[in-house]
C-alpha cells in the first residue's frame, strides 16, 4: 500500500526539525529549510558577509555546517586568507585557537563529533534525514 500525503507530510517535518536541531547543535548559522530547487540551505552572518551553504541532503548540510566555523572558539575556517603552516587569519579578530582549517574540518565533519554535540548517540544522529545516496524526493530511510 502506498504512503498517504498525511505520512508523507509527516516524515518531511520530522526531516526538517531533525536537521534544524542538528544545525542548531553544531552552530550551524539561520536554517533556512529547502530553495524550490530542492537544495537545502544555512547562512551564516548577515548583509554582504553573508554566507549561504547549499546541499543536497539535508546530511551533507549539517556535515558542511560542523566544519564551517571551528567547535572551540567559533572561529572561521573557511573564506579567509591563510597564514603560514595553513592557520586561519581574520583581520581584527584575536583567535588563541591553534587548530589548523584541516584539523578542524577533520575532527568535526565525523559523525562521533556531531553526535556529542548533538548529545545522540551516533546511530541516531543522522536517523529519520536523507543521506548522500538518497537523489530522489521519495526516499525513505
Amino acid at each position: 500500500m502506498a504512503e498517504s500525503i498525511w505520512q508523507q507530510l509527516d516524515r518531511m517535518m520530522a526531516e526538517y526539525a531533525k536537521t534544524k536541531a542538528l544545525l542548531r547543535a553544531v552552530r550551524g548559522g539561520r536554517f533556512r529549510g529547502r530553495k524550490p530547487s530542492g537544495k537545502w540551505w544555512v547562512r551564516f552572518g548577515t548583509g554582504r558577509a553573508a554566507v549561504d551553504l547549499l546541499a543536497d541532503t539535508p546530511e551533507e548540510l549539517v556535515r558542511q555546517a560542523a566544519v564551517h566555523r571551528c567547535g572551540e572558539c567559533g572561529h572561521k575556517t573557511q573564506g579567509h586568507r591563510l597564514k603560514a603552516k595553513d592557520e586561519v587569519s581574520c583581520p581584527g579578530v584575536s583567535c588563541t585557537c591553534k587548530a589548523t582549517q584541516a584539523e578542524i574540518i577533520a575532527k568535526q565533519s565525523t559523525t562521533a563529533w556531531i553526535a556529542e554535540r548533538a548529545g545522540l548517540t551516533e546511530r541516531e544522529v543522522f536517523r529519520g534525514v536523507r543521506g548522500p545516496g538518497a537523489q530522489t524526493e521519495g526516499a525513505h530511510v
